[in-house]
């Protein structure tokens, strides 16, 4: 399982976990401020080729000169190069476009409610 750290670059996170989940092939799991991929079958799931996907969804949104891929181990850091003037500027980014509903990554169903999601996200792993 790889995890790879949006702490920093919140702004990004979601739409890059869509992007490499599905350029990969992987199975995402969300958490607050960082997402793992997990393989849908036995074998384990490439390091670099998830970084070249980071890289290429960076290239993507024209963002790729300012952020760097820490890679440590299992873990993918992914950090603004401006430091806490980008990270400011992706926060207020961020909170600009709050969303007052919930996606689900998998199929695109909407709903106000956390818990609801988070139930009806079990239906793709059954």
């Amino acid at each position: 399982m790889i995890s790879v750290d949006c702490s920093h670059s919140l702004a990004i996170k979601d739409k890059l976990l869509i992007f490499v989940a599905d350029k990969l092939g992987a199975l995402p799991i969300l958490k607050s401020d960082k997402f793992f991929l997990e393989s849908f079958d036995e074998f384990s799931i490439d390091k670099h080729k998830v970084i070249s996907a980071i890289e290429e969804f960076l290239d993507s949104v024209n963002l790729r000169e300012n952020f760097q891929i820490v890679p440590k181990g299992d873990d993918i850091k992914i950090e603004p190069i401006d430091g806490e003037g980008m990270k400011t500027k992706l926060e207020k980014l961020s909170e600009s476009g709050q969303n007052p509903f919930f996606e689900c990554t998998h199929c695109g169903f909407i709903t106000m409610y956390e818990e609801e999601l988070r139930t009806h996200r079990l239906i793709h792993y059954i």
